[in-house]
């Protein structure tokens, strides 16, 4: 396991990265007041992420998120993934997944570090003989995070970072008062076990009304819900903090992003003993919609055998 600290510039000034489950461990922001502060939930150790259900910090895939009793099909052949969340399968596999990787560091650079890991045709239950490689880059206030992938045969991926984010810090407890603003157009209708129903909910007028910047406060609804970024669109969200004046402004290609707010966070002990528990970070996840492996209206999350596949994220801080 290696910890690999990235130099930042003005606002963002240090990234630090795990090869073990790819995590982002710290974020080191100024505030209004030129105070350095962490804006990630984790741990102190690599060997702490061994034990994270909550996800702290780290990629999660090759699928990510929902799908429909674990199961899917390409090509006319039917593939399984473990069941773990009731009849359906949640973030692939909780013992197996990218989250249980220790990576390769294949790029070092003083702002850059390329984490990589070759997977053999259906070692992890999916075909093809796989490399994919995952970059951060720290530049201009941005945390880029690139996700390379081929296959020698058509398969799938569909994974993200799942970092909670607090921009009053990681140990000042409920991110209550944050503003957030979500550039788009609708969210996906999930039904009684969370996978959605394939019915697209209008944003504006919904309980998740975030077409304007709002603050998140404890009269708010809890959000664990997959919302669908407007197309085109530059920017897909924007979290902001009256508190510190931070502003984090999340960019993707992509057309999805899962925005949790940690209200099923059990207390956990992280950086520094601090105490995790519900809402103390919001997850802003971007990806393919939940379930897009079975829901037909959705983009499915292909890769071409011999083509390489690439998307990337950014998170800027202001």
């Amino acid at each position: 396991m290696k910890v690999i600290e990235l130099k930042g510039n003005d606002k963002l000034t240090k990234a630090v990265i795990s090869s073990y489950g790819a995590a982002i461990m710290s974020l080191m922001v100024k505030d209004k007041d030129g105070v350095e502060r962490d804006v990630v939930l984790g741990f102190d150790k690599p060997e702490d992420y061994e034990n994270n259900p909550a996800f702290f910090g780290v990629v999660v895939g090759p699928i990510a998120n929902r799908t429909y009793r674990g199961q899917f099909e390409l090509e006319g052949k039917s593939y399984s993934m473990e069941i773990n969340e009731g009849k359906n399968n949640l973030h692939f596999h909780f013992t197996k997944g990218f989250h249980k990787v220790d990576f390769d560091v294949t790029v070092l650079q003083e702002s850059k570090v390329s984490l990589s890991r070759a997977i053999a045709d259906m070692e992890d239950g999916l075909p093809g003989n796989r490399v994919v490689t995952i970059t951060y880059e720290v530049k201009d206030n941005t945390l880029s995070i690139t996700y390379d992938v081929t296959s020698d045969t058509n398969t799938v991926f569909n994974a993200t970072n799942h970092s909670y984010f607090n921009l009053n810090g990681h140990e000042t407890g409920k991110v209550y008062g944050h503003e957030l603003c979500l550039n788009c157009s609708a969210y996906t209708d999930i039904d009684e076990e969370l996978i959605p129903t394939g019915k697209l909910i209008p944003l504006e007028g919904s309980s998740y009304d975030y077409s304007k910047s709002t603050v998140f406060d404890e009269n708010s609804a809890p959000i664990d819900h997959n919302f669908c970024i407007k197309e085109g669109a530059d920017v897909a969200a924007v979290l902001k903090s009256s508190k510190t004046g931070i502003t984090m402004s999340v960019s993707t290609d992509l057309p999805g992003v899962q925005v949790y707010t940690g209200g099923s966070i059990s207390p956990i002990s992280g950086k520094g003993g601090v105490s995790y528990d519900s809402f103390s970070g919001i997850a802003l996840e971007t990806q393919f919609y939940p379930n897009s492996l079975n829901e037909k209206s959705f983009r499915f999350p292909l890769v071409e055998a011999g083509k390489p596949f690439t998307t990337c994220t950014s998170y800027k801080f202001s």
